[in-house]
């Protein structure tokens, strides 16, 4: 395994919940020591995403990063 997904029950109140906030991390410093990228779901805001950076989590995903794009959306920005 190279990644390890963290589930958004965690992630979700992190800015409010002491105990979210150590969960996350440890679960963070773990992956890390056993040379795998950790990424967050349910990022639903900046104070979120801020405090997910500081803890180390390497990736972030979201409605507070990215809302749903339909495919076709996505392939004419590109254009």
């Amino acid at each position: 395994m190279d990644y390890l997904k963290i589930d958004g029950s965690f992630i979700k109140n992190i800015a409010n919940s002491p105990t979210d906030m150590v969960m996350v991390n440890s679960m963070n410093e773990i992956a890390h020591s056993l040379e795998m990228e950790t990424i967050a779901e349910y990022v639903e805001n900046m104070t979120i995403h801020a405090i997910l950076k500081e803890i180390g989590v390497d990736y972030a995903q979201g409605w507070g990063i990215q809302k749903p794009i339909l495919l076709a959306d996505l392939a004419q920005s590109f254009h």
